[in-house]
């Protein structure tokens, strides 16, 4: 079975993203939407969503975001502001009066709003790069995601997005990464452990 490094991994999926002609990422990113809207979201009472950086090629997670709030409007959707100091995650509510403001990254981050404990959260759907069929995930490379999703309990389900399928293995996996419950992509849904 052939792993491939973190770094390697990073650089692979980037291009392979900024290579989708918009009719490509047009259909993926529907595909995997449609997806993601047969969730069973009976036990979630509040939902923690990333925001796409433009020109990234991520999921449409605004679509997500208007599916929830149509569909279930007492699920209560929460954002994070980035804290580049101390290297942490500050997680608010998003509602109609959050005033939304791209940071360094060019992440879409809530300027305001009532901020709720990691603790609080019941699922949050994760940014990636890409997977592996153990669960194992490749962010930007900051941490930010693994020390927030530390920082939730055992029972927060963890969901990552990804318009591409797994790879074997990933090289490099530490104590500090926190592996996904499940990742949706626009062919399947992979299910690593039960979410409680």
């Amino acid at each position: 079975m052939q792993s491939i490094s973190k770094q390697e991994l990073r650089k692979i999926y980037r291009e392979k993203r900024l290579n989708l002609s918009n009719e490509q990422f047009q259909v993926l990113n529907g595909e995997l939407i449609s997806r993601v809207r047969k969730w069973d979201v009976a036990r979630v009472s509040t939902v923690h969503l990333f925001l796409p950086i433009e020109g990234n090629r991520e999921p449409d997670t605004y679509a997500i975001a208007e599916w929830l709030r149509h569909t279930y409007p007492y699920i209560r959707l929460v954002l994070s502001r980035t804290d580049r100091i101390n290297h942490r995650m500050h997680h608010v509510i998003w509602d109609d009066s959050t005033i939304l403001k791209q940071n360094h990254w060019g992440i879409p981050e809530p300027q305001n709003g009532v901020v709720v404990s990691a603790k609080e959260i019941d699922a949050v759907f994760v940014p990636l790069l890409a997977f592996d069929i153990h669960g194992n995930r490749v962010g930007y490379g900051k941490g930010f995601y693994d020390r927030f999703l530390a920082e939730c309990g055992p029972q927060t389900i963890k969901i990552g997005l990804s318009l591409f399928d797994a790879e074997p293995a990933i090289t490099g996996i530490d104590a500090f990464d926190v592996p996904l419950n499940y990742c949706i992509t626009p062919r399947q849904v992979w299910t690593f452990s039960i979410a409680p």
